[in-house]
């Protein structure tokens, strides 16, 4: 079939393809005025980015996974559960009477899962592009009741969402408690059996340790100063013998005499009494030095006499409270062990009721980090059905109907519109067309363009008879 063929045909079906057209439009049009109207309602929310104050974890994060948790909270029956409750809307005389006629009992879940149902029907959340707003769309059949309606269910999600942080938090802290309450008593019958050891051992503690063994940590470090001062001692006394200022200065008052005595005798001779004056002084002079040096070797061995004295003592009384310590080896040994075991049972006591005061403000917080924006808003234009889409897509529809109800027309009762058909019908060529007036330029180039010439078709510039 070629276009032409295509146009004739629609040409001589018109009737059928405008009535199968009018037809779909009247339809569409009044079943689109007749189903009822929904209004939208949006209410907004700031979805805040917070820091929790006790364990610094964020709070609430932006991201995909997130935002369908709250989408999903927003839709649930327990804020669609919420919002039949605040407006009391199982007390409704026509809701009632819609439920009962519906045939639903209350192993269906009630009325006010019927309620909540249709709640969450007319319910959609999505993201402002761009933000971090999440705003709540609810439709209705009145304007009014839909803007009431959105303004209850951002108030029943943000009850729900911080009730959903809250409440773990108080079950975990709870079981926290208990744990902090067993962890108490292990830690004082801990303390209990330590302090019942030191009583029945004689173990007094003293500065974190048993008192023998401090008082061999300090004999020790009494040594090891005594040790420490011997060293030094032994280094001053040979700085002391060997820089002693009397011996010194004797020394050199001997070294003026001794050059004296060698003048006088070189001048005067060792007979006169000159000399023998000067070598009586000299004599005198040596005397008070080997004095001076006899006090200060016997200064230094006192002095390093009694550090050997206390190095020794102290090293006896060392070994004599190691051999205390040694003996008594087992007994520290359960001493260390009933300590060691108190710190842990402190320490795991410690963590318990830190973690416990942690949850416990986690449950009681306010916050639940989201902000209201605005009041709710409701649109008086209708959000379904819209009737201009409707009958564009119906006219559509109709056309598109109408063609193939004229092709199907037309196949069933097929007739001869043009000489295409003719000699489609007869199997032979159209040599000529009788009575056809001449194709005029115009119409023979639209021909050639739409046309799709056969075999059989006479030639374009044949004469007609």
């Amino acid at each position: 079939m070629s276009i032409v063929q295509f146009l004739r045909i629609l040409l001589a079906r018109w009737k059928l393809i405008l009535g199968t057209t009018l037809a779909c439009l009247v339809v569409a049009s009044t079943i689109a005025m007749l189903l009822p109207k929904r209004y939208p309602a949006t209410a907004r929310v700031l979805m805040d980015v917070r820091q929790d104050p006790v364990t610094g974890e964020v709070l609430i994060a932006r991201g995909s996974g997130y935002l369908g948790t709250q989408i999903a909270i927003i839709r649930d029956m327990r804020v669609a559960g919420s919002v039949v409750d605040r407006l009391n809307l199982t007390t409704d005389p026509g809701l009632i009477a819609r439920y009962e006629s519906t045939g639903r009992s209350a192993e269906d879940g009630g009325m006010r899962a019927w309620l909540g149902q249709q709640i969450i029907d007319g319910t959609s959340a999505a993201m402002v592009g761009g933000s971090n707003i999440l705003e709540i769309t609810y439709q209705s059949d009145d304007p009014d009741r839909a803007k009431q309606v959105v303004g209850v269910i951002r108030e029943a999600y943000i009850q729900e969402s911080l009730r959903l942080r809250t409440d773990p938090a108080g079950r975990t802290g709870t079981w926290f408690k208990e744990q902090t309450d067993a962890a108490r008593k292990d830690l004082a019958t801990a303390e209990a059996a330590l302090s019942d050891f030191m009583s029945k051992n004689n173990i007094i503690l003293v500065g974190g340790m048993d008192s023998e063994t401090a008082k061999l940590a300090s004999l020790q470090q009494a040594l090891q100063q005594a040790q420490a001062m011997e060293s030094s001692n032994t280094i001053t006394s040979s700085t002391r013998l060997a820089n002693d200022p009397v011996a010194d200065q004797l020394s050199v008052q001997l070294a003026q005499i001794e050059d004296e005595l060698a003048l006088a005798g070189a001048r005067l001779g060792t007979a006169h009494p000159t000399y023998k004056a000067i070598l009586a002084r000299r004599n005198t002079v040596q005397n008070q030095m080997s004095q001076a040096r006899a006090r200060s070797q016997q200064s230094v061995s006192q002095l390093t006499g009694a550090a050997r004295q206390s190095v020794a003592e102290l090293t006896r009384e060392v070994e004599t409270q190691s051999k205390v310590v040694l003996q008594r080896k087992p007994v520290l040994d359960e001493l260390v062990r009933l300590s060691r075991e108190v710190d842990l049972k402190r320490t795991q006591y410690e963590e318990a009721n830190k973690r416990t005061g942690e949850l416990q403000l986690a449950s009681e917080q306010s916050e639940p980090g989201i902000t209201v924006m605005g009041d709710p808003t409701a649109s008086r234009t209708p959000s379904w059905p819209k009737v201009n889409q409707v009958i564009l897509l119906s006219g559509v529809l109709g056309f598109g109907l109408g063609l193939v109800a004229a092709l199907i027309a037309e196949f069933i009762a097929r007739r001869v519109r043009g000489h295409e058909d003719l000699a489609f019908a007869s199997g032979a060529p159209v040599l000529a067309i009788v009575g056809a007036a001449p194709p005029s330029p115009l119409r023979q180039s639209i021909r050639k363009l739409l046309g799709r010439r056969s075999p059989q078709e006479p030639d374009a510039d044949l004469q007609a008879i």
